[in-house]
């Protein structure tokens, strides 16, 4: 905790400006507020032009070049980014000529642990299964994913994401990382959390357009819908598209919709039809699972247990939604096979999201 001291320490004098107006401006003002700092906020800033001129929280948007000057007239000025295109953000602010040591990038992920884990510090969490850490590092398939899993580990327990500084690759290869994954012509794709179709474009082009079926599974009907609509406009063939929820058993589920994060929680607002990947699946050979949805992905590996081990297929997992998840679905699968090869690897620069576990088997490795 000695990072949230020194950043909370920080921000009690110093003129503060929260780059972003969505929800991660929010958890930083609360995280602030939770610490009587948020008094030392000025200013919020975006690069939305829609946004400058109006207030939040009472506190004037300023747009880039507003920005730009006040940090000039006021030496003490701050300015943390919130938002997950951090990277991006901070080579503006550079190339505004702001210097980097105004610019924040630690605040975003520590607001965000901080309040994800106020009942057990993730240092108590993964001290507690120290053990199992261990084991899945043991059986990582190559220096890199060890090199990933210790920086996000060390990230969590210091809440510093200087951990993650040089652990990413480029966003564009999430869940075909191009040094472990060949798409081939027989390939039947079962993306779970599919959303309105971006990794479906990115598995289109691929594979060059040349592949057996991609199966697409959303619970949200209005992006059902979009998703639908884009594969007719671009005449995708062989393309399957459910609008359910899997599980590891069939029962009801209740659903939270949400712009690009739907998840199930017992406070859902609507109830939704599950069933497990095996029944849903149960004609289809899936060769490749990719799964990203939003911290359900334990319930419905156990659902998909049949095809994992008459199928064999590709795996490609997030574990970043849970610190439970960076050990028990790399074990889950080594459980489910013992000749997976296990591989970490991470997409978002700086921040601790987009981790994904891919477990190949040995006939399929690039």
């Amino acid at each position: 905790m000695a990072t949230c001291c020194t950043f909370i320490l920080q921000y009690t004098t110093d003129n503060v400006i929260i780059w972003g107006t969505g929800k991660a401006s929010e958890l930083i003002y609360n995280f602030l507020k939770k610490f009587n700092a948020h008094t030392n906020i000025k200013y919020y800033a975006d690069n939305s032009s829609m946004k400058w001129n109006s207030k939040k929280y009472g506190l004037q948007i300023l747009s880039p070049k507003e920005v730009v000057k006040i940090v000039n007239e006021n030496l003490n000025s701050n300015i943390i980014i919130s938002s997950q295109y951090m990277v991006d953000i901070r080579k503006q602010l550079l190339s505004l000529g702001i210097k980097n040591d105004v610019i924040d990038v630690k605040g975003y992920n520590l607001a965000k642990d901080y309040f994800r884990f106020k009942k057990e510090t993730p240092y108590m969490a993964i001290n507690s299964h120290i053990n199992e850490y261990e084991k899945v590092y043991s059986f990582l398939s190559d220096e890199r994913s060890k090199e990933v899993y210790l920086g996000i580990l060390n990230c969590k327990i210091s809440l510093d994401n200087k951990y993650l500084e040089g652990i990413a690759d480029p966003e564009k290869e999430q869940y075909f990382d191009k040094k472990l994954i060949h798409i081939v012509e027989d390939e039947i794709f079962c993306d779970y959390g599919s959303y309105n179709g971006d990794t479906l474009e990115i598995f289109i082009s691929l594979s060059n357009g040349k592949y057996k079926k991609y199966i697409a599974i959303e619970v949200d009907k209005e992006i059902c819908t979009e998703l639908h609509n884009k594969a007719v406009q671009n005449r995708y063939e062989n393309i399957q598209i459910y609008n359910l929820a899997c599980w590891n058993e069939k029962r009801i589920l209740k659903f939270q919709p949400a712009q690009t994060a739907s998840r199930v929680t017992e406070n859902g607002e609507i109830s939704v039809q599950a069933d497990t990947l095996d029944n849903i699946l149960k004609d289809e050979k899936v060769t490749f699972l990719k799964m990203d949805i939003e911290g359900a992905e334990q319930m419905v590996l156990k659902g998909a247990s049949r095809i994992i081990k008459e199928n064999k297929p590709i795996l490609a997992i997030s574990i970043y939604h849970t610190l439970e998840d960076y050990y028990k679905i790399p074990i889950m699968i080594k459980e489910l096979d013992p000749e997976y090869k296990i591989f970490i690897r991470h997409y978002r620069a700086l921040l601790g999201q987009d981790t994904i576990c891919y477990a190949i088997p040995k006939n399929r490795l690039k």
